[in-house]
């Protein structure tokens, strides 16, 4: 079946198509006497076309609701093994044509938000997207069948709808991507409450003696941090706990994006780890000033000049690096947080 669906957003309205399948309740009762009562009947998405590469799928899709993403639901090439009759995919197709409407699969997509009704990925549910970056969920979609994010190697933000204190899914994602990856809780109005970073970790397999029985090794606090659930709910005393332990393997990246993220949003944070993350941007600022300079993220120097663990001579080393990079927007708003800190910082000391 073919659903087609509006979502607006900020005043812009994206129109969708969805090639769907329905799924049997679990009392029994077929789809519509649910829709009698009032209920939006359960489907699987398979395919979905739209026009923008950020995809949102809402609650409700005109009296419909998404319970499961399908097996290479957005792949690139269509290999969904559960295909209704052929003429609904060509019906997609001639409705994709009228509506100037983009299959949204592959490298195409980079953004995804999945509505809370969502339950269950499927086995390559995101094969090859190799760009999309984000991925929003509620907090009840706890099965993630294998190799859903296979090839994923852009995906860099996990955001739960959920507070940080209450059981979600985000373990068993975090079991499929082995990746640097941030996991941030967010509100209805998506703001964070909460961020995690989970550094990338390696496998490998060392056979042991002439039985040919393999040895699987991991090796990256990264693996260690992702074990830290109790019942769904993040560990988070357990997380701050690893930081120091995990500054003989990790690099200065995922130590300092574990810091500021504790920091930014410092959720169940005691003074202790507090002290130790801030202690540890302070000693080590001058080489996260590259990277953030680098990926231009103001808000993160903005942060260090509020919480004292910049200076002067960072907020100069700061200036020095964004000219060097041609990045005018940045080097004006680091000189404003030096004006407001250390007097000033004279534009005539730098080139531009």
């Amino acid at each position: 079946m073919i659903i087609e669906y509006e979502y607006t957003t900020q005043g812009i309205t994206t129109h969708y198509a969805a090639l769907c399948e329905l799924i049997e309740t679990d009392n029994g009762r077929d789809n519509g006497q649910e829709v009698a009562l009032g209920s939006s009947i359960p489907v699987r998405l398979m395919r979905l076309m739209g026009q923008v590469p950020e995809v949102i799928i809402p609650e409700d899709m005109n009296g419909y609701s998404a319970r499961s993403i399908g097996e290479y639901c957005f792949a690139e090439k269509c290999n969904c093994k559960n295909r209704t009759f052929e003429t609904e995919w060509e019906e997609l197709g001639r409705i994709a044509d009228a509506e100037g409407l983009h299959e949204l699969s592959g490298s195409y997509i980079q953004s995804v938000s999945l509505p809370n009704s969502v339950e269950v990925l499927e086995s390559y549910a995101f094969y090859n997207c190799r760009k999309l970056k984000s991925i929003e969920f509620g907090k009840k979609l706890n099965t993630v069948n294998n190799d859903a994010f296979m090839n994923c190697r852009g995906l860099d933000i996990l955001a739960v709808r959920s507070d940080v204190n209450e059981p979600t899914g985000v373990k068993y994602f975090l079991k499929q991507l082995n990746k640097g990856i941030d996991l941030q809780f967010i509100n209805g109005e998506k703001n964070i409450l909460g961020s995690f970073y989970y550094s990338e970790y390696t496998e490998s397999y060392e056979e042991i003696g002439p039985a040919h029985i393999f040895q699987l090794d991991m090796e990256g606090e990264g693996y260690r941090a992702r074990q830290l659930f109790n019942g769904g709910v993040i560990d988070v005393s357990g997380y701050d706990g690893i930081f120091e332990a995990a500054g003989a393997l990790e690099s200065v990246y995922t130590m300092s994006h574990m810091a500021i993220g504790r920091l930014r949003f410092p959720v169940a944070l005691s003074r202790e780890s507090a002290d130790i993350y801030r202690s540890y941007l302070k000693d080590n600022i001058m080489d996260i000033l590259n990277w953030v300079v680098r990926e231009k993220r103001l808000d993160i120097v903005t942060f260090f000049s509020n919480e004292n663990v910049l200076g002067e001579k960072g907020l100069e080393m700061a200036v020095k690096l964004a000219a060097e990079a041609g990045w005018t927007a940045g080097t004006a708003g680091i000189i404003e947080l030096g004006s407001n800190i250390a007097g000033s910082i004279k534009k005539s000391r730098y080139e531009f």
